[in-house]
């Protein structure tokens, strides 16, 4: 049966060294200015500069771009309520606020592939890029649209993922938008070296 096409980006479900995902997160500001909408599952990279309104010295983000060369700071998990508007699950463009994101570079994350092209058991332990065209998120879900970028696969220092294995759960086939099971390997806080296909992790 095909696979269901509903992107939700990245999600943590647990440490490389095989404990679950703790649940821990850093606060991070997202300046009122901002015009980009943000989602739970957004990757996001550091602006470089101090936040304009705000004085408790948090990391400042914006989302991260998708291509080589590219870091990752970290994976955005919740956003901080807004009192006014209690049922809003994402943060709009130009609003503003606070978000809590997992940035522990041993955190492995589920993604959806873009079913570009189909991916096997070859490109295990490859690294790949992210992919954000086609859906900036869903106002309705909250999720992201970001995904695995399945026709740049390669092995490659400067990419922005390693896969490290399918995911397994029910209904989860390989081919087509396919979740894969991956780590963050050009990460703001660590960079790692890149994979070579067929490691077999």
């Amino acid at each position: 049966m095909a696979n269901v096409d509903a992107p939700f980006g990245l999600k943590p479900v647990r440490h490389l060294n095989g404990n679950p995902w703790n649940g821990s997160t850093q606060r991070c500001l997202i300046e009122d200015n901002y015009g980009t909408a943000l989602f739970v599952g957004d990757p996001v990279t550091l602006t470089g500069a101090a936040g304009s309104d705000d004085t408790t010295g948090l990391p400042v983000i914006q989302i991260a771009t998708a291509a080589h060369s590219n870091s990752v700071y970290g994976v955005i998990v919740s956003f901080e309520p807004d009192p006014d508007n209690l049922s809003r699950i994402y943060l709009p463009a130009t609003t503003g606020g606070y978000a809590h994101v997992c940035i522990d570079p041993d955190v492995i994350f589920i993604i959806q592939d873009d079913g570009d092209e189909d991916l096997d058991g070859s490109d295990i332990g490859a690294n790949a890029l992210l992919n954000s065209t086609g859906d900036s998120g869903s106002t309705i879900t909250g999720l992201s649209g970001w995904q695995l970028e399945t026709g740049t696969v390669t092995a490659d220092t400067t990419y922005q993922l390693v896969i490290l294995q399918k995911h397994h759960v029910e209904d989860n086939a390989m081919g087509a938008n396919c979740i894969w099971e991956v780590l963050i390997s050009n990460h703001v806080l660590r960079r790692i070296a890149a994979a070579t296909a067929g490691l077999g992790i």
